[in-house]
């Protein structure tokens, strides 16, 4: 996909956006693009379709479903922007295990200044010298919290936060939580990790 002609996102023309520059690539690098609630309902009317069109499903039925989820996606999108709003700019620094909030950070203003582990791809390993790296980088802009992943091993990002002194916070990143919690369901999942994120760095 490309996310530099949709609307309102052209990063060459979007003053401002140098200072959320971040080192991933989208597409091959960074698959989560589930992570910016309006580009998932800018995806919908086309699944629909698809839908409509491979299961027999009543389009007209999907379509009202569409409409109604792409509000309510609308509304939670407000809603994290109303969550994050306490984190001044200058604390809108993200450190994570692996490369998965790219499209959350160019959504909510964030900057990804660190991974744990290279690249997007959680099969690499960490390395120690990039590790240390990462701890003198923590401690010079004061990051408050790393953030790990509830499906991936946290070793790495724990031995970070040991080492600069700061907490780890696990994110649900890959997949939905248990059907019973807070984040089993896409709305629920988007605005708890957005809750975590405002609570460890605030």
């Amino acid at each position: 996909h490309d996310h530099d002609e949709e609307e309102g996102h052209d990063h060459d023309e979007e003053e401002g956006h140098d200072d959320h520059d971040h080192a991933h690539a989208h597409g091959s690098e960074d698959p989560h693009v589930w992570f910016d609630p309006i580009r998932v309902a800018d995806a919908l009317p086309a699944l629909s379709q698809a839908l409509a069109a491979q299961a027999g499903l009543d389009a007209a039925a999907l379509d009202e479903c569409v409409a109604a989820y792409r509000s309510e996606l609308t509304a939670l999108d407000a809603e994290v922007e109303a969550i994050l709003a306490p984190l001044h700019p200058e604390d809108r620094l993200l450190v994570t295990n692996h490369d998965a909030l790219g499209y959350f950070a160019d959504r909510y203003g964030f900057q990804v200044i660190g991974t744990v582990i290279p690249g997007g791809t959680t099969l690499a390993q960490a390395n120690p010298v990039g590790l240390q790296e990462l701890v003198e980088l923590v401690e010079e802009t004061g990051v408050a919290a790393i953030f790990s992943e509830s499906t991936h091993s946290s070793d790495e990002a724990e031995a970070l936060g040991r080492e600069a002194g700061v907490q780890v916070l696990s994110l649900d990143t890959g997949s939905l939580g248990p059907a019973d919690t807070s984040s089993g369901t896409y709305i629920g999942f988007i605005r708890t990790n957005a809750q975590k994120i405002a609570e460890g760095l605030g």
